[in-house]
């Protein structure tokens, strides 16, 4: 994820906005707990998406209270205190984070290739304290997979985002009960979160790509080294598929007893991630064809 999965503030009431922010303190506060204190470093909105979609699933009931944080310590902050799905969020971070790293180390060059190898050391405790056996395991199968799909070039997109789509999946599902309702759909908003992502950074990177010669599905696609306004269009087209996905799994939870929840997510899909895509493309939301 890593970005592109946060809420467009200026559409939640301030109700919603605090406790969004509650959330991020309290996945915060549990990347130090279950990780590691330095892993904290790498937190992140995406994170906040997790936890608030798994708490809608399993309806587990959390508390926000204001505490003390060392990085403002002079005013206290909401915070969502520790609860199963927060804690879980912040463990899959940890597998996450590692992950990007060792994609970083092998695909990158220069300062972002030296800042991987020097963090690895770290996110590998950061994952080992994290303790999901499960989901590194059928992470690091598919990271190997993807890793293999995009040295190989192909002229696709769906190929590579569709394992994407596979990673977030996994971690948005694992733990849940096999075969429930509650897992069927987790895996359904991390797929298409995870290919949206793909697309949304694929996009934002594809003049970088040219420039280092790494692999990008759109240069591969479309065959040419600048994306024109069609090409644009057209990859904003197929965001908005994904976005409309997640927000048909979304209207699919009951989300009765889970105050304010709803509209923070719907906000996160409808309003941040739709936001973050246009940036991506140079097509800014709501912006339309010319012709």
């Amino acid at each position: 994820m890593f970005g592109y999965v946060k809420a467009f503030p200026p559409e939640l009431t301030l109700r919603e906005y605090e406790l969004y922010r509650a959330g991020y303190c309290g996945v915060c506060r549990a990347m130090g707990r279950c990780n590691g204190r330095t892993s904290c470093a790498g937190l992140t909105w995406d994170s906040v998406f997790l936890f608030f979609v798994r708490t809608a699933l399993t309806k587990d009931p959390f508390e926000v209270k204001r505490i003390f944080c060392l990085l403002h310590p002079f005013r206290k902050r909401q915070a969502v205190l520790s609860t199963p799905q927060i804690d879980y969020a912040a463990r899959a971070s940890a597998v996450l984070i590692h992950g990007k790293l060792q994609d970083d180390k092998k695909d990158e060059r220069g300062v972002k290739k030296l800042r991987a190898s020097l963090l690895l050391p770290l996110a590998s405790r950061h994952k080992k304290r994290a303790a999901l056996p499960e989901l590194e395991e059928r992470c690091g199968a598919i990271l190997a997979k993807l890793a293999e799909t995009e040295r190989e070039r192909p002229a696709s997109f769906d190929l590579p985002a569709s394992l994407s789509g596979e990673l977030t999946a996994e971690v948005f599902s694992c733990g849940l009960p096999a075969g429930s309702e509650e897992e069927r759909l987790a895996r359904e908003i991390g797929f298409h979160t995870g290919k949206f992502v793909y697309a949304a950074d694929a996009a934002d990177d594809f003049l970088s790509d040219q420039k280092a010669g790494r692999y990008n599905p759109y240069a591969a696609l479309f065959g040419r080294d600048t994306l024109t306004e069609d090409d644009k269009e057209g990859i904003f087209d197929g965001i908005r598929y994904e976005l409309t996905a997640i927000e048909r799994a979304l209207a699919l939870i009951d989300f009765s007893g889970i105050t304010g929840i709803e509209h923070i997510l719907s906000n996160i899909v409808g309003e941040g991630m739709t936001d973050a895509a246009g940036a991506s493309t140079s097509l800014p939301k709501g912006e339309e064809n010319s012709d």
